[in-house]
């Protein structure tokens, strides 16, 4: 009876304890008891606490992932991460500042930081002791801090689904196809904390994965003197005009666009007997003496500067398209640079010793060798309704007299209509229409074919749906071909490469978006001549008498050649002045929509 006892007495002790234990695993991981310090908490103690975090369902009053967190947990052995021995690693100093000052992350992003919840805790670690759970809370909210930050400085802060959503809105609605492929730093984060903690020196993690494009760190510094400007009142605002300002004009208006033209640096005044040293950051800013209402020389070189950096035709002569730009405001510029500065960071951060970059608002194509541009050609790029893919690549390939395969969608949506009216229509265009891709394919006269077949009815127009066409519209070489005597390729899903052109009139024209998304090259020998230079596979020389016949000839290049085509608004100039460009495409618009 008495063993009988016993046990009964032993059964219920373990069901108690069983009991209470189900408990706490349910209702919290770490003791909730105020008075408990981590004075005499062991690691095993803390490793335990932090598995367990990690297997239930408790948030210990922290908002972060915890899939995210427990790859960098794992790594380390379920140990603490920034604080040892009760000491909180310093680096952490440097990782809060990073992130609060960054002004390219959107607000929107850098609630995820949780830096308030962060700084409440390092109070309380600094004046008081943090308890078992605060402990956690602390070291959790710091790598997930840097996991965050790091995340947005490597492939930045957008959110690429939003976007994504716009670009397919415009397909949808307006029939626009467009495309940009974000690439970003490639970086093991949870390897790099390690390194970043072992070195105690935050900034390797940034120096590592941060910017690369050229002069993308004068970026920053552009911002904080507009923010100084910004503070003092903004740029003046320059009244219109209703004649252009040539010089030798009187206008009321000019002692007004004087003192613009000077906060932008394009204008330095000097003293009508003494001169004043010219500190201005722009050393092609022109200096004047303040004078009266005329619409000097000097004053149209300011002009001339401002409308070289904004992309304007520089003519000198201030017309209402330069006020307009003029008056475009500070604020309006620091968000420009911030959206630019964010894209940036979509970008490859190697972008190759030898590369070619293609910046569509700006209407050039530019080869950089050693970080230094070698070749500077004017290009026609796609209209808004045909916008040019922004993406990166290899050139790989060089085509001599070229037969142009017409793409999909023209066949569709400019060549179908134009038979259904005229099934002649191709006679006098070199084109022929083909079983398949293949020259040697069988052809078909258009007369024979019934092309209202394949034309939009009412239905289809209005769902911007086009019916598929069996037949391949293949252009032979010649004067008429739209690729000209050359093409340079890159394969790519997009169907885009660089061109010649048998349309050489559009390069006349300062705004140069005419294209069906392909890059239009004003003079493509010098890039032919400038790629043969180093490339063994490619004799000058002979490429020139193949493009004397008309017979297509494809050349492989023996080395690949990074090929960049993007989308800047605002960047550095070598010359480290500040170029602005329209937002031909609108995507401004969207991204500070997203972002800001």
């Amino acid at each position: 009876m008495k063993f009988i006892l016993t046990l009964i007495l032993f059964l219920n002790s373990a069901f108690a304890i069983t009991n209470q234990s189900n408990i706490d695993s349910n209702t919290t991981i770490i003791s909730k008891d105020a008075n408990q310090t981590d004075n005499n908490i062991t690691k095993i103690d803390y490793q335990k606490d932090i598995k367990r975090y990690f297997t239930s369902r408790d948030k210990i009053g922290i908002n972060a992932r915890k899939s995210t967190l427990r790859n960098y947990y794992k790594k380390e052995k379920y140990q603490l991460i920034w604080l040892k021995d009760e000491k909180l690693n310093p680096i952490y100093s440097d990782l809060i500042t990073s992130a609060k000052d960054d002004k390219i992350i959107s607000k929107k992003a850098k609630k995820d930081f949780n830096i308030d919840d962060i700084e409440k805790l390092i109070e309380i670690y600094k004046t008081d002791k943090l308890t078992k759970k605060q402990t956690l809370q602390l070291d959790f909210l710091l790598t997930n801090l840097y996991d965050n930050y790091i995340t947005c400085v490597a492939k930045g802060s957008i959110n690429w689904k939003e976007f994504k959503t716009y670009l397919k809105d415009l397909y949808e609605e307006k029939d626009i196809l467009a495309n940009w492929e974000k690439y970003g730093a490639k970086v093991n984060k949870q390897k790099l904390l390690k390194e970043t903690i072992q070195e105690d020196d935050f900034h390797t993690s940034l120096n590592k994965i941060d910017l690369k494009y050229p002069n993308s760190n004068k970026l920053y510094e552009k911002i904080a003197q507009y923010e100084e400007i910004e503070k003092n009142g903004g740029y003046v605002k320059v009244p219109t005009v209703r004649r252009s300002l040539k010089v030798g004009m009187h206008s009321k208006i000019v002692p007004i666009l004087k003192q613009r033209l000077i906060q932008s640096h394009d204008l330095v005044i000097e003293d009508t007997n003494k001169t004043v040293q010219n500190t201005s950051e722009d050393t092609n800013a022109t200096i004047v003496k303040k004078d009266n209402t005329i619409y000097t020389k000097e004053i149209a070189n300011a002009i001339k500067s401002f409308q070289k950096n904004n992309g304007l035709a520089v003519d000198g002569i201030c017309g209402r398209d330069t006020i307009r730009h003029l008056n475009i405001t500070v604020k309006q510029r620091i968000n420009k640079i911030k959206v630019n500065l964010e894209r940036m960071r979509w970008m490859r951060r190697d972008l190759g010793k030898e590369y070619l970059l293609v910046n569509i608002p700006d209407y050039y194509l530019r080869y950089y060798k050693n970080n230094k541009e070698i070749l500077k050609l004017s290009v026609v790029v796609g209209t808004k309704t045909h916008p040019t893919p922004i993406f990166s690549h290899k050139l790989s390939t060089v085509v001599l007299n070229p037969y142009w395969r017409v793409p999909k969608r023209i066949v569709q949506r400019e060549i179908i209509p134009k038979l259904v009216k005229d099934p002649t229509y191709l006679n006098s265009k070199d084109m022929d229409i083909h079983e398949d891709w293949s020259i040697k394919s069988e052809t078909f006269n258009p007369v024979d074919i019934n092309w209202s077949m394949y034309a939009q009815d009412e239905e289809q127009k209005e769902n911007n749906i086009y019916p598929d066409v069996p037949y391949r519209f293949i252009q032979i070489p010649g004067k008429k071909n739209p690729l000209g005597k050359m093409k340079f390729m890159f394969h790519n899903r997009y169907m885009v490469y660089l061109h010649d052109t048998s349309a050489k009139y559009y390069f006349k024209k300062r705004k140069r978006a005419y294209s069906h998304g392909c890059i239009r090259l004003h003079n493509p020998r010098k890039l032919l001549k400038t790629i043969a230079n180093d490339d063994t596979k490619l004799d000058y020389k002979e490429a020139q008498e193949i493009l004397e016949d008309i017979e297509q000839t494809e050349i492989s290049l023996k080395k690949r050649i990074p090929i960049h085509i993007v989308y800047l608004t605002a960047w550095v100039d070598n010359n480290d002045q500040i170029q602005f460009r329209d937002d031909i495409y609108g995507y401004d618009k969207i991204q500070k929509k997203i972002l800001y």
